[in-house]
């Protein structure tokens, strides 16, 4: 009797272990999903580094994280096709878009002067309430005042300021495009 216990003791941790074979991978498969996910692992590590040290947004990357802001669709269109028009932004604290709310954009407007619309610095509405002027990428300055709590860049009020999907980039909606009248005094 005991010989037969034993006898089937032992069959039965032999069959364990060959069904415990057959469903798991072998030990040097294991290894080679180990070593592959070691490596995607430090590839995504590598890409996340080389992104924190890029400083640079093309216009690609701008109309991207901004085209899902609620209101400035035609502005994010126009900047998606302008791409040529736009040079790449390199920049330490990011970029601010002013972008005219879509009831109001003119596009003719905009597509002419697409860099104006462009800050390359990420602007708040704490930091940009204490500046006077603000740089574009075109290299205009846009003079910048608070009036009874509305900020005015250009003379153009700053309806609300917006969340895009990338960190690197402020949406600053405007309430009305920058007027002809506005532009003489860009050119000062």
């Amino acid at each position: 009797m005991k010989k037969t216990v034993l006898t089937l003791g032992v069959s039965a941790l032999v069959a364990a272990a060959v069904f415990a074979q057959e469903f798991n991978p072998s030990s040097s498969a294991l290894g080679e999903l180990s070593t592959n996910a070691n490596v995607e692992a430090s590839a995504n590590q590598e890409s996340v580094s080389e992104n924190a040290d890029d400083k640079t947004l093309s216009a690609q990357e701008i109309s991207k994280s901004i085209e899902e802001v609620d209101g400035i669709k035609v502005f994010a269109n126009i900047l998606k096709n302008s791409s040529d028009k736009v040079k790449d932004v390199d920049s330490d604290s990011g970029v601010t878009v002013l972008a005219p709310i879509d009831a109001i954009a003119d596009t003719e407007k905009i597509v002419q002067n697409i860099s104006d619309y462009i800050v390359p610095e990420k602007l708040t509405k704490e930091n940009l309430e204490t500046k006077s002027s603000v740089q574009t990428l075109s290299g205009k300055t846009l003079p910048v005042e608070v009036k009874d709590s509305a900020i005015l860049i250009n003379n153009v009020e700053v309806a609300s300021l917006a969340d895009s999907s990338d960190d690197k980039v402020s949406v600053l909606r405007l309430a009305n495009n920058f007027s002809e009248e506005a532009s003489l005094v860009l050119a000062k």
